[in-house]
């Protein structure tokens, strides 16, 4: 088993991984990755934009409307995986900021979709600018191999995470990005 220090800093292990603790190296791995992004000095570098500050929500909400397009509320919180009376405010919050338009859906005009602003493509593309330039600046010691290499993985990682969670929502009935706005549930 893993000795870690119990004083702040860094974690040092005392003794290497064994090879079938690959599942817990990831785990603390990815605890550590998240302990990092939850700081305030870093949440500022990924998520602002010439002075333009999202939170983390605000950032994945509008990168899924302007990945997947105009969508209604309840496809939304389909996929940020809360109901919708939690991302309601939360989009309410970004109409308010000029980030997002809400327009009747054509197909249903009882019903409305979501979609990014002229703004809210200018803000996304900042901040993503932003954000990569700060995790370029944290990997500024990696060779381009390697951070492609992390680069796929992890892209391969979300990729893998996201199919599993999908499968199980649809199969309980809940929208995600890329449906139909009418195969969603009416708003």
């Amino acid at each position: 088993m893993e000795k870690v220090r119990t004083r702040p800093g860094p974690a040092v292990v005392d003794e290497a991984p064994r090879p079938g603790d690959a599942d817990e190296q990831l785990h603390s791995a990815f605890l550590a990755l998240l302990r990092w992004t939850s700081r305030s000095a870093v949440r500022t570098r990924l998520w602002t934009g010439d002075g333009v500050e999202l939170t983390p929500t605000d950032a994945w909400l509008i990168d899924a409307l302007a990945a997947h397009g105009p969508m209604r509320v309840t496809t939304l919180a389909g996929w940020q995986g809360v109901d919708k009376s939690t991302v309601t405010p939360q989009v309410r919050r970004l109409e308010r900021a000029g980030l997002v338009d809400r327009r009747p859906d054509p197909e249903d005009g009882r019903a409305s979709l979501l979609t990014l602003s002229a703004h809210g493509r200018e803000v996304r593309e900042r901040v993503r600018a932003a954000g990569g330039q700060a995790l370029a600046q944290s990997l500024a010691s990696w060779d381009d191999t390697d951070r492609r290499a992390l680069a796929e993985l992890l892209t391969r990682f979300v990729a893998t995470v996201e199919q599993a969670e999908r499968g199980e929502a649809l199969g309980h009935g809940v929208g995600r990005p890329g449906m139909a706005p009418r195969d969603a549930p009416r708003d």
